[in-house]
């Protein structure tokens, strides 16, 4: 089965067509994802146009977190809060960071002011996150306000260990999780190999998702690809391959409280 849909809204992500085709099934498709927008003003611009970019991730209460978010949407690019969240070595979070320190009530207050905070927004992923995303009731806290405001989930899988994809199926949030790292070194040659490792996953007619940042190398490794148009070729929005938990008889026994 494919999505099919085009600019997907909040209130639409409920009401998302399915079409089942066999064509579909037979090749892979790209989902690239921009992560870290809101910082930076010309990179930022530059980081969404490109064409592989499918979904931008842009951080709340930053300098450009509106014109980054406007602009993408302009593009027909799909936007995502992604949203600070507490981590393992204690990095500074930033605006409207995501900690249980001070309970359900201060998470949530900071989680509704960053969903506000970013324009056209369709879904929420982890920035950081290594801490939290281990926590499974602070995880449940947040997905019941993602159930709420009708946003999907994209786990970053910051650690491996995350359990944050299995809290979002467990509260019935459609959800993805991120399976190739692009740049976490920024050579040409590590982004290269890593790009031809998802490239390599599509072929075989996997669905992958890669998480990118807006590094000067990074930018400059697309700009210079002669084989866009068939980078581009299965390249979709992450909307279009989320997971959907069904709900079957016996699971409604056990509905997460708040939903």
């Amino acid at each position: 089965m494919i999505l099919a849909l085009c600019r997907l809204s909040r209130a639409g992500l409920a009401f998302i067509l399915l079409i089942g085709t066999s064509d579909a099934l037979a090749s892979g498709r790209l989902v690239l994802v921009m992560d870290d927008l809101g910082n930076q003003y010309r990179l930022g611009l530059d980081a969404i146009a490109l064409p592989s970019v499918t979904t931008v991730a842009i951080m709340p209460g930053r300098p450009y977190t509106r014109e980054l978010a406007e602009y993408a949407h302009s593009l027909g690019k799909e936007v995502i809060i992604h949203a600070p969240m507490a981590n393992l070595t204690d990095f500074p979070l930033g605006p409207m960071g995501l900690t249980r320190e001070k309970g359900p009530e201060s998470l949530l207050k900071n989680l509704r002011d960053a969903i506000d905070s970013v324009p056209y927004a369709v879904g929420l992923s982890n920035h950081m996150g290594s801490r939290l995303t281990q926590d499974g009731e602070a995880m449940g806290w947040i997905m019941q306000e993602l159930k709420r405001q009708n946003l999907y989930f994209f786990d970053s899988k910051t650690i491996a260990s995350s359990i944050a994809w299995q809290v979002a199926q467990n509260h019935f949030i459609p959800w993805s999780s991120r399976q190739v790292f692009l740049d976490h070194y920024q050579t040409e040659a590590f982004i290269a190999s890593q790009w031809r490792l998802a490239l390599a996953q599509v072929d075989q007619g996997q669905t992958v998702t890669v998480i990118a940042h807006p590094y000067p190398e990074t930018l400059a490794f697309f700009q210079n690809r002669r084989e866009m148009t068939q980078d581009t070729a299965f390249s979709v929005p992450l909307s279009h391959v989320l997971n959907y938990p069904v709900m079957t008889s016996r699971r409604t026994q056990n509905i997460p409280e708040g939903i």
